[in-house]
């Protein structure tokens, strides 16, 4: 009974090893967060440009070059620099205009590593 007591006592917490380990995923986990929080702060800031360009009534929904000329003013002054012309595709269907983006997004994550997003974003525009 007195060995089994004394192997308790010693036993009061994590190894100085087990603190490393846990400070490293910690560590991972930290840096993965703010190399993708971006990617999809800026998917958000498309979608609200695609909102914007859907509700704004002073652009003509049968014009792709509007729409486009609307939606880049949009994308730069939210700074989405990222956001070329061959990533959006607009479909004139049954007096709808659907437009979409898609594109891809990376970064680097460790040495040569890297972390990719794709993302597709799409409103339809009834006028």
């Amino acid at each position: 009974m007195m060995r089994i007591s004394k192997l308790r006592h010693r036993q009061k917490g994590l190894s100085s090893i087990g603190w490393i380990a846990i400070a490293g995923i910690f560590g991972l986990l930290v840096i993965t967060f703010f190399k993708v929080f971006p990617m999809y702060y800026d998917n958000f800031k498309v979608k609200t440009a695609l909102e914007g360009v859907q509700t704004d009534t002073d652009v003509d929904a049968k014009s792709k070059r509007a729409i486009w000329d609307s939606l880049s003013k949009r994308l730069y002054i939210n700074e989405v620099r990222n956001i070329r012309r061959e990533n959006v595709t607009m479909e004139r269907k049954d007096g709808k205009t659907t437009v979409t983006v898609s594109y891809e997004a990376q970064d680097d994550y460790i040495a040569n590593l890297f972390i990719g997003a794709r993302f597709t974003e799409s409103v339809v525009i009834d006028r």
